[in-house]
């Protein structure tokens, strides 16, 4: 705990560090994140987080709950109390996604209630049922009424709809695309989550919003980001940099990252250098860029906290799949619907295989039931040989896998249902897998080995031509409650009509 702020050599303390000047700013804070997209267990992801200056995490655990249910939140719960960062969690409200959505659990309202006294809960996870919220869903309000902070999820709902779902008292919105949505979002008393993922990269088009009158409610996040670009550029502390290099000033991007987010979330011991705060705070690199010298958490040099124990058992129900046959991804004739990437993006479009070019096929394989699978064609990819597939899968987490022709998308799907899940790529007569055993989501490994694995597979990933964010791309095309058009094993879904609509267009 910070005890006391004044002039050099006017106070006293246990110890006394000599910083020579530096400048030193409060612990950041990741305002909203899946831990599980990083492929880290909680323990590793908070000492990476650490490395990046950040010392608050929100947590919202719905991947692993899309697979085990209770038993994965808690897994991430136990983990985390050995994370070297200070680990809050959002308890998954949409589990699964849409109700036509099968994963491997279902999260009631009873579910959410019984996290209601666990000390690192401090909310309800991001809805996504826009349309539970708005016809009034009885489970839907069941869970609304559970904690007083509800995380939102709203993409691209705008006007009365968006009154209606703010009325709710949902409170945040991480899913803006540009600054019109921010500002409306803003205006209607919602905290505006500016995020900069892997996939979704927005602070381009929000950085705008940030103002005198605005930065106090507006907050960063980086929601889902592999361990190889956590450690090549880094967390909340990457966000400041693009937010300054996009003409945002330093005094509010610091606001965002610390004080901001300890507000929105209720946190009120963090989130400035301050007596009665934690002693969470980071020494800055001298120069016109924002880097992290050194992190001190709770008073201590983060590189001298000892990390106690090894990662908890994580529950991992088996993979039950029925590897697609070549006859099974045949696709009809005709004029078909073809899912359309957007750079820099989560949200799609929808294209048609007579105009689209660049296509490949996308198939996503049921792994909890053997039911089956879907197929359908993608555009944006850009491969010129091979395939990959991953049992990462938002947000069910079944297998997806796209390539160029089908006897490598069949060789890259087989590959995981083989090794329990992970990440692999077929190239060229050869397989390279990343195993994630835990859930078919994340690796006990430390976070080192984690993104030298990924770099060894990047450097396969690159020889079939697709683009480096190919998997982080492939992981949201399952994506039911994000537009405009999925691939879920039922075949294609249409998030603006919510429901499913076959490849053929009529």
């Amino acid at each position: 705990m910070v005890c006391a702020v004044g002039a050099p050599g006017s106070l006293t303390g246990h110890r006394v560090t000599d910083l020579g000047g530096a400048r030193v700013v409060p612990g950041l804070i990741d305002a909203h994140v899946h831990i599980e997209s990083s492929l880290l267990t909680p323990r590793e992801f908070g000492r990476l987080s650490l490395r990046n200056g950040v010392t608050t995490v929100i947590a919202d655990p719905h991947e692993i709950a899309n697979v085990s249910g209770c038993a994965g939140i808690d897994f991430m719960i136990r983990d985390a109390k050995s994370s070297p960062a200070d680990i809050f969690f959002m308890i998954p409200s949409c589990v699964p996604a849409t109700p036509l959505d099968k994963g491997g659990a279902v999260i009631s309202a009873e579910d959410v209630a019984s996290y209601k006294n666990t000390p690192s809960v401090i909310g309800l996870g991001e809805m996504m049922n826009v349309p539970g919220v708005l016809s009034g869903d009885p489970e839907v309000l069941a869970k609304l009424a559970v904690f007083d902070h509800i995380d939102g999820h709203a993409p691209g709902l705008s006007g009365e709809a968006l009154c209606s779902y703010v009325a709710r008292h949902i409170k945040t919105d991480h899913e803006c695309t540009s600054a019109d949505e921010g500002r409306e979002k803003l205006s209607l008393g919602m905290y505006v989550l500016l995020r900069e993922g892997d996939a979704a990269k927005n602070i381009a088009a929000l950085s705008e919003i940030v103002n005198d009158m605005t930065a106090s409610r507006c907050c960063f996040c980086t929601d889902d980001r592999h361990t190889d670009s956590l450690v090549r550029e880094g967390s909340i502390d990457h966000c400041i940099r693009v937010a300054m290099n996009c003409g945002m000033k330093l005094e509010h991007a610091l606001r965002l990252a610390t004080l901001s987010a300890a507000d929105c979330f209720g946190l009120a011991d963090r989130g400035m250098i301050a007596p009665g705060r934690v002693a969470d705070f980071c020494i800055l690199v001298d120069g016109p860029e924002f880097a992290v010298l050194e992190v001190y958490k709770n008073g201590m040099p983060a590189s001298s906290i000892d990390m106690p124990g090894s990662s908890p058992s994580c529950a991992s129900p088996p993979f039950s799949c029925r590897v697609p046959k070549k006859e099974e991804l045949a696709l009809p004739a005709g004029k078909l619907r073809v899912i359309g990437l957007v750079q820099g993006e989560i949200i799609t479009e929808v294209l048609d295989s007579e105009t689209a070019g660049d296509l490949c096929k996308v198939v996503s394989v049921d792994r909890y039931r053997s039911e089956g699978s879907g197929v359908g064609l993608v555009s944006g990819f850009n491969f010129k040989k091979g395939a990959i597939a991953a049992s990462i899968s938002h947000d069910a987490h079944n297998i997806i896998a796209a390539g160029v022709t089908d006897e490598e998308i069949i060789l890259a799907i087989r590959a995981l249902t083989d090794g329990g899940g992970g990440m692999a790529v077929v190239c060229d007569g050869k397989t390279s897998v990343l195993s994630l055993p835990c859930g078919g989501l994340m690796t006990p490994l430390a976070y080192e080995e984690v993104a030298q694995q990924l770099e060894e597979l990047a450097g396969r990933l690159k020889m079939t031509g697709a683009s480096p964010a190919a998997f982080m791309n492939l992981a949201f095309l399952s994506l039911t409650v994000i537009p405009h058009l999925r691939i879920t094993p039922r075949g294609l879904f249409d998030g603006d009509l919510f429901q499913d609509v076959p490849i053929r267009f009529s």
